[in-house]
């Protein structure tokens, strides 16, 4: 064992090292340490390896152990249990420098210590520790962060405490707390992969620290003060390698001749493809140089898997590399420039080529001696969104033809076409790639309204002839895009769009439409079909111009209308509760049970328009709804049903009260029985969908239903409710205006009122059920306009509104009690019905015909009939039908009124004065 000759580690108890293996089948765990006593433990996955030998030369120890790797990509741990050096070890073909190291902890030459005081590391291959920033702390070894020092308080770099600001001037922390820049944590993958942490600075400061790839350079933050807001600016790391800048730097000074051209474009393709994540601009531009070199020094033509390399390569960087990096400089031309080379150079041999990967491919016609006019460049698909399995010509079996160009021939010349499937590569600010989050920024008012443009077709930058952006066609560039376009927006956004074809300006950056003009077809089956006629040549598309009819204001009317009609409800509510004879009667009972479910779902829609908001500012509305949407869409389906229960729930009692047999308008234990059914039934609904639908029942960018369950769980229910209220109303409506013979002699007063609460129910019902018919219309997303949602805002956010209005204000007796309240007037002894329950055994009879004073009750002067019930609470009325006898409800049941004056013989008894009996 020549343990010196290899590269220690020391380690300490609970020390873990950690790698991944891909290998499978029994391997052999080999490690040399040295210590006096070693206790290790190696495991793949969650099986523990066994230790099969242990060979000892003094304080060296051999230890051998054997795993069985079941799993094709297994992690592999080093568990240490007590001190030492840890000299050699073999693990499944990983070497020393491969293994992470923990957090706080770094590799420094032959070993792997803890980070010292001030300092920090978050672990990983080949971590190192990093010092504290200033206004930072460490005062721990072996640490993963750095504490943040109080106010009043500061330190410099890789401080292990921090100072007061007494008798100190330190412009970061020091002057005070108004204008800073709080603590800021970037991640960026490209420049490092550790965090770049910021510390609080004030407004105008700038900060820098050390570039993870490249030391001795500095990467830059200014803290700034914009429109009264003070932020750290967009970081400059102008100064820092990318991960992949040495790999590229060693590619590029390799020697290109037609002998290592294959080589190289290998070399080049690896890098792209594996880590065109973490190239930056400056990356890209050298890559260009790189393709150009091999395009220029393959020989005479360039070898078929030198151009597939080269495709490769700029198919990678146009998948993997960030827009930002590409919308610097001019990297992005520059790559697309080298596809044009490429094409150039092999549209002087004779045939015709594609060339195609994900995103980018390059179709070359080779020069024709036919007397046609034009040259076709046909290129069909097997699918219309697919653009890598693409074909070139006429005689394609592909059945979808993704673009056509006919370029004309008068020189019979070749034709290359480079073809794009985005225009990631063609970086502008007009143009957007994010459609749904700018319109959401402008529904947020974060950015002000107007057009957004957006590529909807491929990429086609056309040459003819080895020439490029030809003004002197003799003719017209034809091309033909066909294009599938959907998106999703949320419910408020709704837009219009109109397709213009553009052309690519590179010095500008922006999308022009000089010289071309456009038609655009519609087949049977609704296809677009868009044609481009231009007297140039350059990158061609077709352009989407989107213009939204969604005003903020929209939401202001809607959050201020609900806010006062949750106002309205609650003091409904508070409006009824001294008029105690009032609470008595069912109808007013289930109105207030109907504004008490209103206010739960106002109340849950406010929670759901936070949710939403908070994820919209996200920029991006999410895919799938989180536990929070799904429960704020259950109770949304949940009280909006209550409601509409409650409103059935008033239909049948009105329906019973007037128009079905007297002697069963009385319902034993009615408001135990109606909040059973108009509380339970509803959930049965949000219950059955949640069930069904799971995280899909709940649309995430609205947290209301989706669609097949809003139609099931909540549409359904609504309609046939409504269609029942409908039924009910007119039949009610018939018996109070036009069946006398049912309603006998009931004084007009009271039929008058009856047909006053009618049609207050019928409002409501109204109300409620116009209101859903519109929202049904508005989550249709091709029927969403602003018209309709301003109806539904109106009708919707209004309800608690008129239930105020027809309720409180319009009622006479809730006005006369709460006039009685205001004049401190004596109301005790006298009801607000024409019929009541007095002391004792007897119901005292107010007679609606009676002279009234001006608080509306009966005259002192008019004598109070009186009709004395016996223990049996029958009426003993001569001449009364014995029907009514043992009917007489218990003393919190109104029903009694509807019995009394709904008969015509208990009526004009107590109207006869003369009556002994009375």
């Amino acid at each position: 064992m020549d343990a010196e000759s290899d590269v220690s580690v020391t380690f300490a108890p609970n020390d873990v090292m950690t790698a991944t293996t891909t290998k499978l089948g029994v391997e052999k765990v080999v490690m040399v340490v040295e210590a006096s006593d070693v206790i290790a433990m190696v495991t793949v996955g969650d099986k523990k390896c066994s230790e099969e030998k242990v060979i000892e030369a003094g304080t060296f120890k051999e230890i051998l152990f054997k795993c069985k790797i079941t799993k094709a990509t297994s992690h592999f741990t080093v568990n240490f249990d007590s001190s030492g050096k840890l000299y050699h070890l073999f693990a499944f073909g990983l070497t020393l420098d491969k293994i992470d190291v923990q957090e706080g902890s770094e590799v420094s030459g032959d070993e792997i210590r803890r980070c010292q005081k001030g300092h920090f590391s978050s672990g990983g291959v080949g971590a190192k520790c990093i010092p504290c920033l200033p206004n930072q702390y460490q005062s721990k070894e072996g640490a993963s962060q750095c504490n943040n020092c109080k106010d009043g308080f500061f330190s410099e770099e890789g401080a292990s405490d921090c100072t007061s600001c007494e008798g100190h001037s330190n412009q970061l922390v020091c002057q005070g707390t108004t204008g800073k820049c709080q603590e800021t944590k970037e991640l960026n993958k490209v420049y490092g992969s550790q965090y770049y942490v910021w510390p609080v600075a004030v407004a105008g400061a700038t900060v820098e620290q050390q570039c993870q790839y490249n030391k001795e350079k500095k990467a830059s933050k200014t803290c700034a003060t914009v429109d009264g807001k003070t932020a750290y600016a967009k970081t400059d790391f102008s100064n820092c390698d990318s991960k992949v800048t040495g790999d590229i730097d060693k590619i590029s000074n390799k020697n290109v001749d037609p002998n290592t051209a294959k080589e190289i474009s290998e070399e080049i393709k690896n890098v792209a493809v594996e880590n065109g994540d973490v190239m930056n601009n400056e990356n890209v531009a050298q890559t260009a140089d790189i393709l150009d070199n091999l395009i220029e020094k393959s020989g005479d033509d360039v070898e078929e898997i030198v151009r597939e390399n080269i495709i490769k390569t700029v198919d990678g960087i146009n998948e993997r590399t960030s827009s930002e990096e590409l919308e610097q400089g001019n990297s992005a031309f520059r790559i697309t420039e080298s596809v044009k080379n490429l094409g150039d150079k092999i549209s002087e041999k004779s045939g015709d080529r594609l060339i195609v990967e994900n995103s980018v491919g390059l179709a070359v016609l080779s020069p024709t001696e036919a007397q046609t006019s034009t040259t076709s460049v046909v290129i069909k698909s097997k699918t219309k969104d697919s653009f890598a399995d693409a074909e070139l010509g006429t005689g394609s079996n592909y059945q979808h033809t993704i673009f056509t160009a006919d370029v004309p021939n008068s020189e019979k010349k070749p034709v290359t076409a480079a073809l794009y499937s985005d225009d990631k590569l063609f970086p502008s600010p007009n143009t957007t790639d994010n459609l749904e989050g700018d319109f959401i920024k402008q529904a947020l008012g974060d950015s002000e309204k107007g057009d957004i443009q957006m590529i909807a077709s491929i990429i086609a930058d056309v040459s003819y002839a080895n020439k490029r952006n030809r003004t002197d066609l003799n003719g017209i560039l034809q091309m033909t895009y066909q294009y599938d376009f959907s998106v999703e927006t949320h419910y408020k956004m709704a837009y219009t769009y109109t397709e213009e074809c553009n052309y690519y300006h590179p010095e500008s950056k922006t999308w022009k439409t000089d010289g071309c003009e456009t038609k655009v077809f519609v087949d049977e089956a609704g296809e677009k079909t868009v044609n481009c006629s231009c007297n140039h040549m350059t990158s061609f598309a077709v352009m989407l111009t989107f213009s939204s009819d969604y005003d903020v204001s929209e939401d202001y009317a809607s959050h201020i209308l609900l806010a006062i009609s949750l106002g309205c409800l609650i003091c409904t509510i508070i409006a009824y509760l001294p008029a105690k004879d009032l609470l008595k009667k069912r109808t007013v009972r289930l109105n207030l049970l109907l504004a008490t479910s209103l206010i739960f779902a106002i109340v849950t829609f406010y929670f759901m328009e936070i949710i939403v908001v908070k994820s919209l500012k996200t920029g991006q509305a999410p895919k799938t709804a989180s536990i929070e949407c799904i429960v704020i869409a259950f109770l949304m389906n949940y009280f909006w049903l209550c409601q509409i229960a409650w409103m059935v729930t008033e239909a049948v009692v009105m329906y019973i009260m007037l128009v079905s047999r007297v002697e069963n308008s009385h319902i034993s234990r009615y408001m135990l029985k109606f909040n059973t059914a108009c509380w339970g039934i509803p959930l049965i609904f949000p219950i059955a969908g949640v069930s069904w639908g799971g995280t899909h029942f709940a649309n995430p960018k609205t947290c209301f239903l989706n669609l097949p369950y809003a139609y099931a769980t909540f549409y359904t229910p609504v309609v046939l409710a409504i269609l029942f209220n409908i039924v009910v109303f007119i039949r009610v409506w018939y018996s109070v205006n036009y069946n006398q013979a049912q309603m006998g002699k009931v004084p007009q007063s009271d039929i008058d009122r009856r047909k006053k609460q009618l049609k207050f129910a019928i409002t409501v019902m109204t109300l409620l059920g116009t209101a859903w018919i519109f929202g049904f219309f508005l989550i249709i997303e091709q029927l969403n306009m602003k018209w309709l949602r301003w109806i539904f805002i109106l009708l919707n956010s209004t309800q608690g509104i008129w239930i105020f209005i027809l309720y409180v204000i319009m009622n006479e007796s809730l006005r006369k009690v709460w006039l009685q309240l205001i004049t401190n007037s004596s109301t005790s002894s006298h009801s607000t019905v024409p019929y009541s329950r007095s002391k004792g055994n007897a119901y005292v009879w107010n007679d609606p015909h009676s002279p009234k004073n001006n608080s509306g009750f009966p005259n002192s002067k008019t004598k109070e009939t009186t009709v004395k019930t016996t223990k049996t609470d029958t009426i003993p009325l001569s001449g009364a039908s014995n029907e009514y006898k043992n009917n007489m409800p218990p003393p919190e049941d109104d029903s009694h009124i509807y019995e009394v004056i709904s008969n015509p013989d208990v009526v004009s008894r107590l109207s006869d004065k003369s009556n002994p009996k009375i």
